[in-house]
């Protein structure tokens, strides 16, 4: 589940978003050598009970995926022992997922009735959009993203997409008729993505994307090719928010390159109450002569509009980094349920990755801020709701429960891994 750049009221952020795509909805397991099992069953139609043949069935955000047969049946083999979400899909059918666990070498079985949706295409398919081109294009450098593995993504079948927006509300959403085919030529995998949910909230400054992604590998040209894809995809996961909650559940944070600390928002001391604020703007702009009051010790003097909506300018938080290390007892913490631990922390976290520094990109996002050289990549990361789970790969199981912002929060679709993604070795 998977933004224009909005600014956060506290001096950290470039861009405030939330960034759920990569743990979607599905929550593949933690795979282990030998502990392979399969999954086997049958599609049909939830009112006639007759087979759906060729419906997509797949395990969410993984390379594990197979279409029915003319009689409806299908079987994943070879997938790893754990926690995994299933996803079936067919055409002019509400979407299904059913969450299970593997036991090692286990063979599970199940019957999927899908419903037919209530005419959905026939309401969309009517409605003309002038917009569409404008719409796509925010679309685009929200979902896809804009990185350089963004500029050799492309949608393959747009034309499925449609877009509403709400003046009032500020908010855009999209919806699709058929999954999105995404061709990622920087990383080497072309995507098919079930869309849930995607809206960008302009009054807020924060995104939101859910859905249902299946990776399958490109055939490479060549070795040198094949090569430069594996590189990439390396270079993708090293500080990503995957790589990230992977080496915190194995509490291997310093050693993987990752410098965390709490990240406290207080109010600004220098900014007046929003009441206030507002009662000025409004006060000097009834008035119909400029009144002046003096700010500061010296004798400069500012209009007061001017004033009032300097303040209304300034942040609304200020940020506090605490210097010393958070230890992983005050992070993570086992869970009665299995292998997954819970996460919880106070305030933000605050996250570094010592080892690569930004892309240009990023640091240019903003046309008129000053010049400065690409720094360590830094994020930070809230959770929403008192605490979430990670599993023994280190995915969030819950993506509606954690925000990101700052270096996470920009790189989007074009970055994304499948779950079974494991970096090789150089």
């Amino acid at each position: 589940m998977f933004p224009p750049a909005f600014k956060l009221p506290h001096p950290l952020s470039i861009l405030a978003l939330m960034f759920l795509l990569w743990c979607g909805l599905g929550r593949p397991a933690h795979g282990q050598a030998g502990s392979s099992a399969s999954v086997a069953g049958t599609v049909v139609d939830a009112q006639t009970k007759k087979p759906l043949g060729f419906a997509t069935v797949f395990i969410a955000q993984t390379t594990y995926g197979t279409n029915s047969t003319e009689n409806g049946t299908f079987k994943l083999s070879s997938l790893p022992a754990g926690t995994h979400e299933l996803v079936v899909s067919f055409l002019g059918y509400e979407t299904l997922s059913h969450k299970f666990t593997l036991q090692a070498g286990q063979q599970l079985s199940f019957r999927f009735e899908l419903v037919p949706k209530a005419n959905a295409l026939q309401e969309i398919v009517i409605r003309p959009d002038t917009n569409w081109k404008q719409n796509y294009a925010i679309f685009l450098k929200n979902f896809i993203g804009q990185t350089a593995n963004a500029a050799k993504t492309e949608i393959i079948n747009a034309d499925v997409l449609y877009f509403h927006f709400d003046p009032e509300a500020g908010l855009l959403t999209a919806e699709a008729s058929k999954p999105l085919i995404i061709e990622n030529r920087a990383l080497g995998y072309r995507l098919h993505f079930v869309l849930e949910d995607f809206q960008v909230d302009f009054a807020h400054g924060q995104t939101f994307h859910a859905g249902y992604p299946r990776f399958e590998e490109m055939k490479p040209r060549s070795k040198a090719q094949q090569n430069r894809w594996e590189e990439a995809r390396r270079k993708a996961y090293n500080g990503s928010l995957m790589h990230f909650t992977r080496a915190l559940y194995q509490r291997n944070l310093e050693a993987e390159g990752f410098n965390v600390r709490r990240l406290e928002r207080r109010p600004n001391p220098n900014r007046p109450p929003e009441a206030e604020i507002q009662a000025g703007l409004n006060r000097a702009r009834d008035q119909q002569m400029a009144t002046t009051i003096k700010i500061n010790k010296g004798s400069a003097q500012e209009d007061s509009l001017s004033y009032w909506s300097r303040m209304a300018g300034l942040d609304k938080t200020v940020a506090y980094l605490y210097k010393d290390p958070i230890p992983y007892d005050q992070l993570i913490a086992p869970d009665v349920s299995g292998d997954r631990l819970r996460l919880q922390f106070k305030d933000n976290l605050n996250v570094v990755y010592t080892k690569e520094k930004e892309e240009p990109g990023f640091v240019n996002q903003r046309v008129f801020s000053k010049p400065r050289p690409p720094g360590l990549q830094t994020s930070l990361l809230t959770l929403t709701e008192p605490y979430t789970f990670i599993e023994p790969n280190g995915m969030i199981l819950n993506p509606y429960s954690h925000l990101v912002e700052g270096y996470w929060g920009w790189e989007k679709l074009a970055e994304m891994l499948p779950l079974d993604y494991t970096p090789s070795s150089k």
